[in-house]
């Protein structure tokens, strides 16, 4: 059977484009043999994970049809993990489910991962002997010409699917372990968006800049600030700059707006536990009482990971001696990139580096009002010179 949680769409683009992923993940597995295991662990730490995927927990009923909305599902999700266990050939719908797996692998380009869970990977490839051979035998009783071309088909994506890298789970493994490498290459494969206006003059300078000052190749532990005055632009180009780097970290957190959020009751506890809840995917399982206690459990808890954390509009000293007080919180490689109005607060013991945005240059003004005042960018010639007047 397949794999349902429903949690947010995922996207691919940070412009208005819609995503033609529904799901992150769909989950194909047979229920008798993985539902309260290798599954059940996987779908756990998917949803920890905030990884939205479908998983279909009702098993079709005998001689049924796999249903339109399965198929659906498939084709609407951006990865495919196959759970091959000892009876997943058993089932005739769990081998439809992998034909069109596969066709979506060539014709959509989803990303496919097989598991062999307590199964012999050169079994499942091969089918010529073991436990997979007998599991086609029944299929292949009474068999007319369709029905044998059918099993042909679901032989050929079985090996297909098998010659794939994947991840074989022994009687011995260490399960959990095997389940955190699937959940970070998971994350490597998902794009990890938030909406911003591309159209942004001199963004790409603004990034290149942003890029060479954060080293993301180097091991040790960089806080960058970002500072200007309000509604320069600095929110706009770190979420750009969030879009174009957040795939190399698997913890990650984007705490937008302290300086306001600050000003709500419970605000800074309340980012806080945004911030642990983010980076260590147990929302709800790790709750704080005070901010006076958030600071040692931060530490404690993200001393170890390499976190990818934006502290967006930062304005006292006290949000970051809450939120992020020292570089050695953060396990290597970690990057922290805070923006303020306030570039006092940015001070050489606390930040790598900093970088100022600038007011628009006449060009990047003149480019600016052009972007909203024409269509194409470009005034008509009559307006040329009334638009430089204008600027």
């Amino acid at each position: 059977m397949a794999s349902s949680s429903t949690q947010r769409p995922s996207s691919s683009s940070s412009s208005t484009f819609v995503s033609k992923w529904r799901y992150d993940v769909f989950l194909s597995f047979r229920g008798e043999d993985t539902r309260t295991n290798i599954t059940d662990h996987l779908y756990s730490a998917l949803i920890r994970n905030n990884i939205n995927n479908f998983r279909d927990d009702e098993e079709l009923p005998k001689g049924g049809e796999i249903a339109p909305e399965l198929l659906q599902a498939i084709e609407e999700s951006r990865i495919a993990v196959i759970v091959f266990s000892k009876t997943y050939a058993h089932s005739k719908w769990c081998l439809e489910e992998l034909v069109h797996i596969m066709s979506c692998k060539v014709e959509r380009e989803q990303k496919v991962i097989p598991i062999f869970y307590h199964v012999d990977p050169s079994q499942v490839r091969n089918q010529e002997e073991g436990i997979y051979e007998k599991a086609f035998t029944p299929h292949a009783e009474n068999a007319d010409e369709e029905k044998r071309e059918k099993i042909r088909r679901w032989k050929n994506a079985m090996r297909e699917a098998c010659n794939l890298a994947g991840y074989h789970v022994k009687v011995d493994s260490h399960e959990s372990k095997i389940i955190d490498y699937i959940i970070e290459q998971i994350h490597a494969t998902i794009p990890k968006v938030l909406y911003v206006n591309e159209n942004i003059v001199g963004m790409n300078s603004h990034l290149e800049r942003l890029i060479s000052l954060l080293n993301i190749q180097s091991n040790d532990v960089r806080m960058i600030g970002v500072y200007g005055i309000g509604g320069i632009g600095k929110t706009t180009i770190i979420t750009a700059l969030y879009n174009k780097i957040s795939n190399q970290f698997r913890s990650v957190s984007f705490l937008k707006n302290i300086r306001e959020e600050c000003t709500k009751e419970s605000g800074l506890l309340k980012l806080q536990q945004q911030l642990l809840d983010d980076t260590l995917g147990v929302k709800g399982q790790l709750t704080l009482k005070n901010i006076l206690e958030g600071p040692n459990v931060i530490k404690k808890r993200l001393s170890s990971k390499k976190v990818l954390l934006f502290l967006d509009d930062i304005d006292d000293l006290r949000q970051l001696e809450n939120l992020a007080r020292e570089r050695c919180w953060f396990g290597h490689g970690s990057r922290i990139i805070i923006t303020t109005r306030n570039k006092y607060l940015l001070t050489a013991d606390r930040v790598n580096d900093t970088y100022e945005v600038d007011k628009l240059n006449n060009e990047e003004a003149y480019q600016l009002f052009c972007s909203y005042a024409f269509e194409n960018h470009l005034p008509g010639m009559d307006y040329r010179d009334l638009t430089r007047q204008v600027v």
